[in-house]
């Protein structure tokens, strides 16, 4: 989301920009794109979107990495346990 990420990555995911003015347009949030099949859902595309828009927004709006590090690996231990 800062444009720290490889340029392929960055190809895979788009940032979500609703058609419409909502509350959810600032919310640093990636477009989910639809499949069809199990396998679509498991793609890098899609699965990294919904991950992305899962986390909480403290996280993703982090700007200093080792922060951002911090948040993310406590998020997910308070998930795991």
């Amino acid at each position: 989301m800062h444009n720290d990420a490889p340029v392929y990555l960055c190809e895979l995911v788009c940032p979500y920009q609703p058609t419409r003015t909502l509350r959810s347009a600032n919310n640093n949030m990636l477009e989910v794109k639809r499949t069809r099949t199990k396998a679509g859902d498991c793609s890098f595309a899609v699965a990294a979107a919904s991950l992305w828009n899962n986390l909480p927004t403290v996280i993703k709006t982090c700007d200093n990495l080792t922060s951002y590090k911090r948040l993310l690996k406590t998020h997910f231990f308070r998930i795991a346990y």
